[in-house]
């Protein structure tokens, strides 16, 4: 049960998958920024259900993840949990411990009074690798806006 304002931002992904790391990448440049008091930012690596730990008490929880949804490499979208389920069934190359959808879902059954929405990042190569592909790097500064673009409209929102 969330009972404070708390924000909660959980970059996931592999590091040694190239792309497949973004989240991971993203939350790293996060950490240069001067975010919200309220805001934690968490490297949630391949955590699987450990990251339910990461989001216990938030009022809000934002993932960042490199999702296919079929736009050029580098495009973001937001996405609610719903529109989720769908997009994941075809993330089959993912090397996460669990399926991000399975967190979620056991989330929503020991709180559903957290809001979670995910930021997708289209991937360009999945495959061995430490250093993002030239498009996500290029796109790093839009992926950076779009977060603290997203965290801020959850403050204004939590201050009403």
């Amino acid at each position: 049960m969330n009972d404070n304002n708390k924000i909660v931002v959980i970059g996931i992904g592999n590091l040694l998958l190239m792309d497949e790391g973004i989240g991971i990448h993203t939350i790293n440049e996060l950490e240069k920024y001067d975010l919200p008091r309220r805001t934690e930012i968490y490297d949630g690596g391949t955590g699987g259900f450990k990251l339910i730990d990461l989001m216990h008490g938030a009022a809000r929880v934002i993932f960042i993840d490199a999702v296919k949804i079929g736009k050029r490499p580098g495009a973001v979208k937001t996405f609610s949990p719903e529109e989720a389920h769908s997009i994941y069934r075809e993330k089959k190359y993912s090397l996460h411990d669990t399926d991000l959808m399975e967190v979620i879902k056991m989330a929503e059954l020991i709180d559903n009074s957290t809001k979670i929405e995910v930021v997708g990042i289209q991937p360009k190569t999945i495959g061995y690798g430490t250093t993002l592909s030239k498009e996500l790097a290029d796109s790093m500064p839009n992926i950076i806006n779009t977060v603290i673009g997203r965290i801020e409209e959850v403050c204004s929102a939590l201050s009403v």
